[in-house]
C-alpha cells in the first residue's frame, strides 16, 4: 500500500501514512495537502485534518523534520495525528506537536474521539 492524501465525503482532510516513511514521501504528501487546504479554503470550507498514523512504519530523522515543517506551514484550522497508542508514539508525537507550537493540533490513539474533536464534536472541553 502506499501514502494517501485525499478529502473524504465530510470535507475532513485524510491523510493515511502506510509503511515506512522519508523525507521524500512526507514532502509529497505536504504538497498534496496544500492543494487540497487550498481547495478546500477556496470552497470558504474550514480545513480539518485528520492524520492516520496506525499503519506507518519506520521514519528516518529527514522524515520527522518535514513533518514539522509542513505542520508549521500548512493552514488548517484544526488537526489530529491518529497513533498505535504506544508510549514511544505518544511521546514523540506529542513532543513534536508542542515543538511546532500549535494548540490546534491534538494526538489521540483511537480514531472515535480523534474525529470528535476535530469536528468539535465533544461534549466537555479538553
Amino acid at each position: 500500500m502506499i501514502n494517501k492524501v485525499y478529502v473524504d465525503d465530510e470535507g475532513i482532510l485524510q491523510i493515511w501514512v502506510v509503511g515506512d516513511q522519508t523525507a521524500e514521501s512526507v514532502r509529497e504528501m505536504g504538497e498534496k495537502l496544500s492543494l487540497y487546504a487550498a481547495q478546500l479554503r477556496s470552497q470558504g470550507r474550514p480545513v480539518l485534518v485528520l492524520d492516520n498514523l496506525k499503519a506507518m512504519g519506520n521514519t528516518t530523522s529527514e522524515a520527522r523534520k518535514e513533518v514539522a515543517r509542513i505542520a508549521r506551514s500548512l493552514d488548517f484550522d484544526r488537526a489530529v495525528m491518529v497513533g498505535d497508542g504506544s508510549a514511544v508514539m505518544r511521546l514523540g508525537t506529542n513532543l513534536m506537536l508542542r515543538a511546532i507550537g500549535r494548540s490546534n493540533a491534538r494526538y489521540y490513539s483511537a480514531l472515535e474521539p480523534a474525529q470528535a474533536w476535530l469536528t468539535g464534536q465533544l461534549k466537555h472541553k479538553l
